[in-house]
Order: structure tokens, then C-alpha cells, then sequence
């Protein structure tokens, strides 16, 4: 175990700006730009260097304390071997981000992160890494004040190349997919509670998924009259049509139902994104393909299927390019029948979006990137705060090229 130079503490700020400055990291101010079509306000809070302080992040940011936690999948620092790192940025006036850690800074440590991070609430993150470990299949990882440990090396029979972000229930115990490995090398659910227990290998009957690379949504069901943790995901491939599929896992008897199969064209395919949850007994999701006769040439879909039986699928909106391209990330909902999510492609300059969808299942645009110092190429979900504030971060443009962290206020 390796601790940072630089260990978390919430009352020191001052001196989080003065070893800032030590590593030779950016201190952004906020600079604002008003989209053209709408009232929202978009704020440059952090520009990614690329160096010690990381470049390209992935995984969709956390709030937490006041501060927005996420994960690079690049740099670090030579030392580190430009592994990725964890990152804070401090909501201070002006922002200022420093790494909590860098991956490869030990013997058989994790690298390239593209999940985001989760909290326990007691101070610690978990996340994942889709290479390093002991055999280079990826990790679970904990950092515990500023000390980070790899919790669960992926070995490949027991899952690899784990892409999105844990989730954890009420209990405590953490769950979610691995892209690759498992009994098929199809990919797996696990949860993850001190020990790692597979849920499910995909691949392991006709018409099963293939390939999930996103987290999970997670409800607490009865069956019986006795509670379980039903979870729901995404694969990218397989399904009856060879476009992915919806899934759901009891994790109390680990049985796994495809829920819906993708087909291509008009209904979408190749679902990159996770899951969101309505309350009200509906899945909300994106597809990366898909709404037009030719799957491979459609720029996706939003979509909307039930939970119970027959699970009823329909289309809420299908992008058309200039409005976005390529959904990548799980919708937010906001609690009052509203989503907000994000397009890699597209929208007024090409280089992605992010989107307000209200209950009425109307689309509209918050925010065109120009792959200028506002960023380009969103490929994480976004963080809501009680304000109504969004927070998201894109994977390349800014200031030196390697990705920003962005805020849209209403």
C-alpha cells in the first residue's frame, strides 16, 4: 500500500491549493459561456493537464462533501507510468484539483480507471480499474484516507476488464459487471462484500448477453414476502438479435433474465450505458446505435421499457445528430420525472452534448461542446446536486487537451 503525499482532509484547503501549485497543477477560474439555445449557464470549473494530475476522464463524477471526486484514465506521472488517478477537485472559489492517487505507483496496482467512484459514506471510495492487478485483468480498489488498495485483483476466470461503476445497496455489500471473463470470457456480475462471489457468466445460453460495459441500477425487492436486491444492467452485445440486451439478476438465487434483445434499426442497439430507475416501475436507458432503418447508422436512442412482465418497450426519442450522437452514459433522473444525460457525438459542433429529457419525454439540448478549452467528447453520466446543478466531465479538449470538468447551472 501506497499513501499519498498529499493525504484527504477536509479542513486544510489552504493547503491543498499550496501543494497544487507543488505538483505544478492547473488552478482554473471559472470561465462561462452561454450556449446559443438555452437559458443554462455552462462553467469551465478544471482543465486536465494530462501530467501528474491525469488526463481523460471516463468515469461520471461524485459528489461528496461539498467536492467532485473522479477518475482519469490517463497520466499520473512518469513515476506511476501515466496509469490514471483518482482526483479531487476542490469547490473552492477558484476550483482547484489535485490527485488523491496514481495508479502504478506499486508492485501488481491497477491502471487505466474508467468506472467513476462510490462512497460509503464514511469516508472511503471504491472503483475499478480495467487493467493491472496480478495478471492484468483489472481490480477493485478502495482508498481509504488518501491510502489505496487493490481489494479484488480480476484474474480473468473471475471476471476482467471491468468498465463502469460499482454500486452498493443499503447493507453495504458492492455490485458490478466485468466486460470480459467469467466461465464464457463473455463477461460477469459479481458482488463484492470482503470476498468476491460471481452472480452470473454471460454467454452461458442461447440468446444471453454479451460484453456489459456499465454499472448497475439496483432495487430492493420481495419475493415471498423476503427482500432481495434485484439488479439491472446492459450488455453491448449478444441478446436473441446480436444487439445487446436489458438484464436483471436476483441476487438471491443468481438467476439472470434478459429482460429485452436488442435488434438494430429503428429500436436501437448496442447499449453502452447503464440503467436508470424511475420509482414508478420503469427502466430508463440509452442505446449508442440504432433509430434508423439501418442500425449502424442510426445515432441512438433514449428508451423506456417496464420492470414487470411483459416489460413493454418503447422508444421516448431518437437522436437525430445535430441534437446529440451516441449516448455512452446512464441518465440521471432528478426525482421529479426529469432526465439528464449526456451524447459523445453530435450536437451544434459535433463533439457532443449534454441534454435535458422532461416527463413529457421532450428533448432539449442544455449544452453544444466545441472541442475548444469547454472540452469535447462526453462520454461519463452527470452528478446532481440540491441546487438543481449539474456536474459532468468531458474525456478530451480544454485547456491542454486531455479533458475538463464542467458544471451547467440553470
Amino acid at each position: 500500500m501506497t499513501t499519498n503525499k498529499f493525504q484527504h482532509n477536509r479542513n486544510r484547503k489552504s493547503r491543498v491549493v499550496t501543494a497544487a501549485l507543488a505538483w505544478g497543477l492547473a488552478i482554473v477560474p471559472a470561465m462561462i459561456a452561454t450556449p446559443p439555445a438555452a437559458a443554462q449557464t455552462f462553467k469551465l470549473l478544471y482543465a486536465f493537464t494530462g501530467g501528474a494530475d491525469g488526463g481523460g476522464p471516463w468515469g461520471t463524477p461524485l459528489l461528496s462533501g461539498g467536492d467532485i471526486y473522479c477518475t482519469a484514465f490517463y497520466g499520473g506521472g512518469p513515476s506511476s507510468g501515466q496509469a490514471g488517478t483518482v482526483f479531487e477537485l476542490i469547490q473552492i472559489t477558484p476550483p482547484v484539483g489535485y490527485p488523491i492517487y496514481a495508479f502504478g505507483s506499486q508492485p501488481n496496482d491497477g491502471a487505466a480507471p474508467m468506472g467513476g467512484l462510490i462512497s460509503d459514506g464514511m469516508g472511503d471510495f471504491y472503483g475499478t480499474t480495467t487493467q493491472g492487478g496480478f495478471t492484468q485483468h483489472g481490480t477493485i480498489y478502495v482508498i481509504s484516507q488518501g491510502t489505496e488498495s487493490v481489494v479484488v485483483p480480476f484474474n480473468g476466470s473471475n471476471g476482467a476488464t471491468p468498465e463502469g461503476s460499482l454500486i452498493m445497496d443499503p447493507l453495504g455489500n458492492i455490485y458490478g459487471t466485468t466486460s470480459q471473463g467469467g466461465a464464457n470470457d463473455s463477461g460477469t456480475v459479481f458482488a463484492f462484500n470482503g470476498g468476491l462471489v460471481e452472480l452470473h457468466s454471460f454467454g452461458n445460453s442461447a440468446g444471453d448477453g454479451v460484453g456489459p460495459a456499465s454499472g448497475l441500477a439496483l432495487q430492493v425487492a420481495t419475493s415471498n414476502g423476503s427482500p432481495y436486491i434485484a439488479l439491472y444492467g446492459t450488455t453491448t452485445e449478444g441478446g436473441a438479435h446480436g444487439w445487446g440486451t436489458v438484464f436483471s439478476v436476483n441476487t438471491k438465487t443468481r438467476a439472470e433474465t434478459v429482460l429485452f434483445s436488442f435488434g438494430g434499426g429503428p429500436g436501437g442497439g448496442t447499449p453502452v450505458g447503464g440503467l436508470a430507475l424511475d420509482g414508478k416501475g420503469n427502466i430508463y436507458g440509452t442505446t449508442s446505435a440504432g433509430g434508423s432503418a439501418n442500425g449502424t447508422a442510426g445515432n441512438g436512442v433514449v428508451f423506456k421499457m417496464s420492470i414487470k412482465a411483459p416489460h413493454q418497450y418503447s422508444l421516448v426519442h431518437t437522436f437525430t445528430g445535430p441534437d446529440g450522437s451516441q449516448p455512452l452514459a446512464a441518465l440521471l433522473p432528478d426525482g421529479k420525472g426529469n432526465f439528464y444525460g449526456t451524447t459523445y457525438a453530435g450536437g451544434a459542433h459535433g463533439y457532443g452534448t449534454v441534454f435535458e429529457l422532461n416527463s413529457a419525454g421532450a428533448l432539449t439540448t442544455l449544452y453544444s461542446f466545441t472541442n475548444g478549452t469547454d472540452g469535447s467528447y462526453p462520454y461519463a453520466g452527470l452528478a446532481l446536486d440540491s441546487s438543481g446543478n449539474l456536474y459532468g466531465a468531458a474525456t478530451g479538449g480544454g485547456q491542454y487537451g486531455w479533458g475538463t470538468i464542467f458544471e451547467i447551472v440553470p
